[in-house]
């Protein structure tokens, strides 16, 4: 060490020209034995100095506070914090730009972007530093949906091969088949002219509509006059559903073909059903169906995959839950929810 770095560091001590212990560790700086301290024997701190852990921390001090203190040359900076707007973050702005305003941004626009990232930026170190970001919902949501997109990243990392997207499509074979479709003919009664009578009137002309046997021009007359239409040729549910509603639907798809049914009922009153045919769907080739099933197992693995890393993150933590305070919770759900 210079002289001159040497006076430094005695005079940062506080002990002027005065020697002291921290000063008369000067000798081992420069791999000197170290002198002997001049104190008296009665001086109860000669013992401690004497004992050689205490010197070794000593000289460590001397040197690490050295170190420090001239190791660093006069002219470089010291960067506590640093922002560094990388050109991954500026290439990021430009894209956003461009998809927004159809064009690149200027020279002034860019520095723009750039001038509210760095405020943005200090703006959330500061409130971190100041515990802004604690118990904030907001900020706890956008955190865990972070996490929550890393995680699809991850999963969508894994494409299906043809083998699993077949075994996929067998294991959910009724979400891709081809909906059934059927042929009937239905035979209305009007509880707004038949009041009470209706069903009665129905199940009479049931039994006269299934002794006749098949139907012909003359039975397919039965029943009364409707602005719903009475044959229906090929339908599939959702078909029959906007017509006459989602319960008839269900319930005529369940009817067996080749004879009369009933009474079914819909919004518009009572209804005699003959089933002509059903055509049950079909199962589809997974390359007509390719990318709806491979979508779909990309769901089902994304998910699959969240509830894998969600058990083994709660291995991790002691999982307290409170009690919800009596009276906080409704007993049953009310009407219409």
């Amino acid at each position: 060490l210079s002289a001159g770095r040497e006076a430094t560091i005695f005079k940062l001590a506080g002990h002027g020209d005065q020697p002291c212990p921290v000063c008369l560790m000067k000798p081992a700086l420069n791999g000197e034995s170290l002198p002997e301290i001049p104190m008296s024997s009665k001086n109860p701190l000669k013992r401690l100095f004497g004992e050689p852990l205490v010197q070794f921390l000593l000289v460590g001090g001397c040197l690490y506070g050295a170190t420090f203190l001239v190791g660093q040359e006069e002219d470089a900076p010291v960067v506590v914090n640093r922002v560094h707007v990388d050109a991954a973050q500026i290439g990021g702005m430009v894209t956003q730009w461009e998809k927004r305003w159809r064009r690149p941004p200027t020279r002034e626009e860019m520095d723009g972007l750039i001038e509210k990232h760095v405020r943005d930026e200090l703006f959330y170190r500061q409130a971190v530093a100041m515990g802004l970001d604690k118990d904030d919902p907001i900020t706890r949501m956008r955190t865990a949906q972070k996490l929550e997109f890393l995680l699809n990243s991850l999963a969508d990392a894994k494409q299906p091969t043809d083998a699993e997207l077949a075994q996929y499509l067998t294991d959910h074979a009724e979400k891709y088949r081809s909906p059934d479709r059927i042929t009937f003919y239905q035979a209305f009664f009007n509880p707004d002219t038949r009041k009470d009578a209706t069903l009665d009137d129905a199940k009479a002309e049931l039994e006269r509509l299934r002794a006749a046997g098949t139907p012909d021009p003359a039975t397919l007359e039965a029943g009364d006059r409707s602005l719903v239409k009475s044959y229906y040729e090929g339908v599939d549910r959702s078909g029959i559903t906007r017509q006459m509603g989602s319960g008839f639907g269900e319930a005529v798809l369940k009817l067996e073909p080749g004879q009369w049914h009933g009474p079914v009922l819909s919004g518009y009153g009572v209804h005699l059903v003959y089933v002509f045919e059903v055509a049950r769907g079909a199962m589809p080739e997974l390359a007509a169906v390719r990318d709806r099933v491979a979508s779909d197992w990309n769901d089902a693995h994304r998910k699959e995959f969240h509830a894998d890393f969600l058990e083994r993150l709660e291995a991790e933590y002691e999982i307290v839950i409170d009690e919800v305070e009596e009276g906080r919770l409704l007993a049953t759900p009310a009407d219409g929810e």
